[in-house]
Parts: structure tokens; C-alpha cells; sequence
């Protein structure tokens, strides 16, 4: 399909995606890339305003603790890793010279083998952010007449919102890469991903309508316990909740899957909203590790203490990514992908038992991400065709009121 840059302000449908960096994993044995929706729109941007996005140089300050990752383009990105960079470390950053940008997390692997996030592995962590936050500055050096970038500027955050109006087949459509990072490369905190409208990510959304137009929001590739345990092949899974969510939007997202012939699920059952359980699985994990702690305080011998702490660390690796990463309040609202009630419905990836058997950590590919976007290119032209029942829908449903976030920022 034909994808340019568009002369028009705003456009009729949204597409958001972002990269939680270092949200690998969460609760009960969850595991994901979790820059598929950022690789989605950058790949997307891309195709309308072509960058050179290959990382070209590397530095890693050893005394300061300070990634640098520079393109080919000029766009340059830096991230602090919060007890610095070893000689070694240094040294295995350099193997990413070479490689896209564009998938972030996949870079980190390369060069370390794993990533974790809570604070386990800074290093890969502020790595991923400095690729990503590298290629948002390429766009914006070279293109500074078409896209706006704004600071994530919600608390102890330094990622960046790119936004911009891009054409498929004609259809103007309002397009927005996050970069949602914690300093000293601890995350995740994700307060501002998928299309949640607040701070100056807010106002950039307004100013490309994305408040009030049907939207895809573009998440990862992952592993999800239950739900993936009788896959055969990777499967796109569509969901929007009936109560709550685009279900318009959804369903052509579905229609466009199935015409082309590519493997996915529905559900219109999942990500419901007002609960408690995102409170409770957080007051969950707390008993689990003041339970650890007094086990602690009781141990003698050195075995206990080593599996005990070899237990917490499992916890804080793991399932901590399940309930760090957003807001409780936040969460009840727009949900864990981060979707305003009426305005969207989420694409993302899920990965079969063997497959994860063996990689143990989700990598995107650029097969995974040409899938996503024809998917989603195609769903654009089909909902374009009947637009105000998305609206219609959007209108009835929407739900969000930005003041009662202001406490964190």
C-alpha cells in the first residue's frame, strides 16, 4: 500500500505504539518483547519519511555511566545506567554497530543475552533506551518540518512522544511513537503508553486528534501463560473489550487478518475495566516478599539464605514487571495497554510453548513486524469505509478525565 507523509493536521484514524523498556516480564511466567508497537510505527514512519535508522556508533562512558547510541541519520540518544558501565560491558555494545534502531530490544539481547527490568539489568535496559530514543531523534533532525516530539515528562521518566499525520491510500491517519523509559535504566514505568491522554503527551495527542479518533494501539510479542499454551505458530491476538473498547475498530482488524490469510485470534472478553485485581496482584507480590524477608530474618544456615534470596530474585525480576509498571488508578481506567475507554482496540503478537521453550525471551523480526503493518494498513482502508460507526462507538464510550492524574507530574 501507499504510505507518504500527509499535508493534513490531524488524521481519522490513530495508530500508537510504544516501547516499555525493560518490560520483558511480569506475573506468572509472562514474557514479551515490548517494543513491537514502537518498531510498528517507526517501520511505519519509515516508509512515509525514509531515515537511514542503522546504529553507526556507540559510546560507552565507563567513568559516567552514559550510553550514546548515534545512526547513520545523525540522531543521536543517551541513557544513564544506574551503578555504570564496566569495561566488559562496553566492550559487548559494541556488537550492536550495525544494527536497525528500530528493534530495541532485540539490540540489547544481541548484546547481552538477556534483559531484565525492576532494576536487574540496567545496563541492557538504558541501552534499549538509548536506541530507541536515538532513532525518535533521527526523525527528528532530519524531518523537523513533519513530526513533533515532546518529553515524557511524567515523573523520573525520560523517554520521548514522537507525532506526526502520515497517508495510506490517501487516508490521513494521526500516528504517534512512545518512548516510555525510567532514568538510571530501572523501569518499567508505562503511566503514559498505548493512547493514554495525559502531560505534554496529551497535548500532542490533541493536536493530531487522537483523543477522538478510532485508533489501533500496536503492542508486542509475547508469551502469555494459558493463553498460549495450545499455539502451534505465532498468532496475532486482537482484543477490545465489548464494554469498553473500539470493538468497530477491532473487527476490522480481524476481517483484514483473515483476508490475508495470516494467523490470529479475537477477543472481546479480556482487558475489562474497574476491577481491583491490578491492586490486588500488587498487594499480592508485597505479601510474597515480606514473607521472603521474614524467612530472612530466621535463617541460619548459608543454603537458606541463598534460596530465599534466589526466590526474591525470581519475584523482582518477574513478577515485579507485572505490577510496576503503571498507576493503579491508571490501570482501572485505561487498562494494561494503556487504551482510553471508546477509543481503540490492540493488535499484538503471541509466541507458542515451544518457541518460547527455546528462545525464553520474545524477538521481534522483521517478518513479525511487515505482518503487523500489513494487518494494520489494511484495517485503515476498511474502517475508513465506515468511520462514523467507530466514532459513533468512540463517543458513547469514552471515559477519561485527565485532572485526576495531575499528581503525577
Amino acid at each position: 500500500m501507499e504510505i507518504r507523509i500527509s499535508k493534513e493536521r490531524a488524521g481519522i484514524i490513530g495508530i500508537c505504539g510504544h516501547v516499555g523498556a525493560g518490560h520483558v516480564h511480569s506475573h506468572m511466567g509472562f514474557v514479551q518483547d515490548d517494543s513491537g508497537g514502537f518498531a510498528v510505527a517507526t517501520t511505519l514512519l519509515k516508509k512515509a519519511l525514509p531515515v537511514n535508522s542503522i546504529i553507526s556508533s556507540v559510546d560507552a562512558g565507563i567513568e559516567e555511566g552514559i550510553i550514546t547510541i548515534t545512526t547513520e541519520d545523525g540522531g543521536v540518544g543517551r541513557a544513564r545506567a544506574r551503578r555504570g558501565i564496566t569495561p566488559v560491558e562496553a566492550e559487548l555494545m559494541g556488537r550492536v554497530i550495525g544494527m536497525d534502531s528500530v528493534f530495541t530490544q532485540s539490540i540489547a539481547l544481541h548484546a547481552f543475552g538477556r534483559i531484565y527490568g525492576q532494576g536487574i539489568m540496567e545496563v541492557p535496559v538504558a541501552l534499549q533506551t538509548a536506541v530507541a530514543l536515538a532513532l525518535i531523534d533521527t526523525f527528528q533532525k532530519k524531518y523537523p518540518r513533519y513530526v513533533k516530539v515532546v518529553d515524557e515528562d511524567i515523573k523520573g521518566n525520560i523517554g520521548k512522544i514522537l507525532g506526526t499525520v502520515i497517508e495510506v491510500e490517501n487516508i490521513p491517519v494521526s500516528l504517534m511513537a512512545v518512548v516510555n523509559a525510567t532514568q538510571g535504566g530501572i523501569g518499567p514505568n508505562e503511566d503514559l503508553e498505548g493512547n493514554i491522554l495525559l502531560g505534554a503527551k496529551g497535548d500532542l495527542m490533541r493536536g493530531l486528534k487522537l483523543h477522538c479518533i478510532p485508533t489501533v494501539v500496536v503492542e508486542g510479542k509475547a508469551f502469555v501463560p494459558g493463553v498460549c499454551d495450545n499455539l502451534r505458530q505465532e498468532t496475532f491476538w486482537i482484543r477490545a473489550n465489548k464494554q469498553a473498547d473500539n470493538t468497530a475498530m477491532a473487527s476490522v482488524l480481524a476481517e483484514s487478518a483473515e483476508e490475508l490469510g495470516i494467523p490470529y485470534r479475537f477477543s472481546d472478553d479480556v482487558l475489562s475495566r474497574g476491577g481491583t485485581a491490578f491492586r490486588e496482584a500488587c498487594s499480592s507480590l508485597g505479601q510474597k516478599v515480606i514473607g521472603l524477608g521474614n524467612r530472612l530474618k530466621s535463617a541460619e544456615t548459608s543454603h537458606e539464605k541463598v534460596n530465599i534470596i534466589g526466590e526474591l530474585a525470581l519475584l523482582i525480576s518477574q513478577d515485579a514487571g507485572g505490577v510496576t509498571f503503571m498507576t493503579d488508578s491508571l490501570q482501572e481506567i485505561a487498562g494494561s495497554a494503556g487504551m482510553v475507554p471508546g477509543t481503540s482496540a490492540v493488535i499484538s503478537l503471541l509466541v507458542d510453548p515451544e518457541y518460547i521453550k527455546y528462545w525464553k525471551i520474545p524477538v521481534l523480526t522483521e517478518d513479525n513486524i511487515e505482518k503487523f503493518v500489513s494487518i494494520i494498513t489494511s484495517a485503515v482502508v476498511k474502517l475508513s469505509q465506515k468511520i462514523d460507526i467507530a466514532k459513533k462507538e468512540l463517543e458513547d464510550k469514552f471515559k477519561f478525565n485527565a485532572k485526576e492524574f495531575d499528581y503525577l507530574f
